[in-house]
């Protein structure tokens, strides 16, 4: 049943729809829950792990915008604000719009649509998810501090969070 409701999603065109835009707004919480355990993370005392992750969402994002100005570079305006969609984080959001409609690619481009969302989300798991996943993990082996609901809650959200990324790569 399983197998046939995948490939039922996967055929439809408000199926793959779905899947597009239900792993955009994915992203933009994954940004956003990013953000908040890094400030967690400083407040805490933990400053070097907080700038280590710090520093995973700021090479992915390089990687995103380097992706971006590859795919714009014929066209310096439309550049621009592909910088400004990279930097607010809205990237997988349009990329998912762009994918879903299925407009055709403008003469400037250099790839699909497809390829530079699949692009940008395997430069998000090389330089953010698989990284941050380890940092947290680890650090969360090596606390001597007991298991509390909190450090329960933050490491199941970092799990399902990279679970989530690692799955929406496989469409």
């Amino acid at each position: 049943m399983n197998v046939v409701s995948q490939r039922l999603l996967g055929e439809v065109s408000w199926g793959v729809k779905m899947r597009v835009f239900a792993g955009a707004g994915l992203s933009i919480l994954d940004m956003a829950t990013d953000i908040s355990v890094v400030v967690t993370y400083w407040d805490s005392e933990l400053h070097r792990i907080g700038l280590s992750l710090l520093a995973m969402i700021l090479l992915s994002i390089v990687f995103q915008l380097t992706i971006s100005v590859i795919q714009n570079m014929k066209k310096p305006s439309v550049m621009g604000s592909e910088v400004l969609i990279v930097l607010t984080g809205l990237k997988p959001a349009f990329d998912a719009f762009r994918v879903a409609s299925g407009r055709d690619v403008e003469g400037y481009k250099t790839v699909s649509h497809l390829t530079e969302l699949n692009a940008c989300k395997g430069a998000e798991m090389f330089a953010e998810s698989i990284p941050g996943c380890v940092v947290r993990h680890t650090l969360t082996s090596l606390s001597t501090t007991p298991l509390t609901p909190t450090n329960s809650r933050r490491f199941s959200a970092t799990l399902c969070s990279k679970v989530e990324t690692s799955q929406r790569w496989r469409w």
